[in-house]
């Protein structure tokens, strides 16, 4: 940011709250939210810290500053934050005091808890979090946490007992030049790309993935099944339409139902039609599926099949505030969290996000019916 841009955005900052005594928090919250999204991680906490404020705007400000904070963290960057983190505990344990069963309080607060492995201190957090939300999968994954660790122990699974998790690979696309890309070999090869990327910060396996069939589009395109219509589609993407023809499917060779589904279609947009890349995981109720773009095999661009997969255990998108296209950012960063690019996405997941992936690697194996786990 140059001198003029950082004067005019400090003014714009001491207008907000110097105003706020007297003035609709609604308006000032409004007046932040038109702000880049970074500019809004250092907006909110400035109008927080106002000490004319009422505590009735003050709870307001932290609400809809917890919205965007839940979505960074120092972790997913290797680099140091552009923020004070005792700050924003001390903003946001002074907001949970207040509001308990405000679910973004709570998830933003837990969350820098579970990343610095400050369980003891996510504890009643998450358990007023699960209290509040008692079906909210990230309470229930970080109360177990929190739950079973000491402070300062990283979160790892047991190597001898690392879920095994098996992958069915079938191509949807009619392309041949994806025909080319997508063989047998290959999808052999995406699975140990898989097993070298999908780890924690410090390299640490969380699951094993295995190669367990494939099916090429030769071999579907007779299928009843509607999934082999969004192999080429033009049509814009729609999950749920996809969801439920994945879930309705029947054809083994299309839909393996004891695996992970790992589909290899040709995505389109409306710009750059079929030059398009973008690709999609979902969790699905622990009945996982993603669909990888043909040009995207052997982790090409941002590491997509990490990404993906993510989604598959339930993990969103995260922001880096600041971020440039080589950062090495974590495996979930998106650019479309509107913090900065997606990175690299080179660094590993974060405490809080292994807790969510062990959780349902959990219920995944059990929906599938897996049982086995590597020796």
């Amino acid at each position: 940011m140059n001198a003029i841009k950082l004067i005019s955005f400090l003014l714009l900052i001491f207008s907000l709250t110097d105003g706020l005594l007297g003035a609709d928090v609604k308006s000032t919250i409004a007046a932040i939210e038109r702000l880049p999204r970074a500019r809004r991680l250092i907006a909110y906490p400035d109008a927080i810290r106002q000490p004319q404020i009422t505590p009735a705007d003050r709870l307001a400000l932290t609400i809809a500053f917890s919205k965007h904070a839940k979505k960074v963290s120092p972790h997913y960057l290797q680099a140091r934050r552009a923020w004070d983190l005792d700050d924003w505990i001390s903003i946001f344990e002074r907001g949970f005091q207040a509001a308990p069963q405000d679910p973004d309080i709570a998830w933003a607060l837990t969350q820098i808890h579970i990343n610095e492995k400050r369980y003891s201190k996510a504890l009643p957090i998450a358990e007023a979090f699960k209290q509040a939300n008692p079906n909210h999968h990230h309470a229930l994954a970080w109360q177990t946490v929190c739950n079973a660790l000491p402070d300062g122990t990283p979160l790892r699974p047991n190597p001898k007992t690392i879920r095994v998790i098996p992958v069915h690979f079938c191509v949807l696309t009619k392309n041949p030049a994806a025909h080319q890309l997508a063989t047998i070999e290959q999808c052999r090869q995406e699975c140990e790309i898989l097993n070298r990327n999908f780890r924690a910060y410090d390299g640490s396996a969380l699951v094993e993935f295995t190669f367990k069939g494939f099916s090429s589009y030769a071999e579907i395109r007779d299928t009843q099944s509607d999934l082999i219509q969004y192999g080429d589609s033009t049509e814009p993407y729609d999950s749920n339409r996809i969801a439920r023809a994945f879930n309705q499917c029947k054809d083994t060779r299309v839909r393996d139902p004891n695996a992970i589904n790992f589909y290899i279609f040709d995505s389109y947009s409306s710009g750059p039609k079929f030059a398009d890349m973008t690709s999609h995981g979902k969790r699905n109720s622990n009945r996982p599926y993603l669909m990888l773009d043909w040009q995207r095999l052997g982790n090409k661009v941002q590491n997509p099949e990490a990404h993906e997969m993510g989604h598959c255990f339930g993990l969103g998108h995260v922001g880096v505030p600041g971020a440039s296209g080589k950062s090495p950012t974590n495996i979930m960063t998106s650019g479309g969290e509107q913090f900065g690019s997606g990175g690299a996405r080179t660094y590993g997941f974060t405490e809080a996000q292994i807790a969510l992936i062990l959780y349902h690697a959990k219920r995944t194996s059990q929906r599938l019916g897996i049982t086995s786990e590597s020796n």
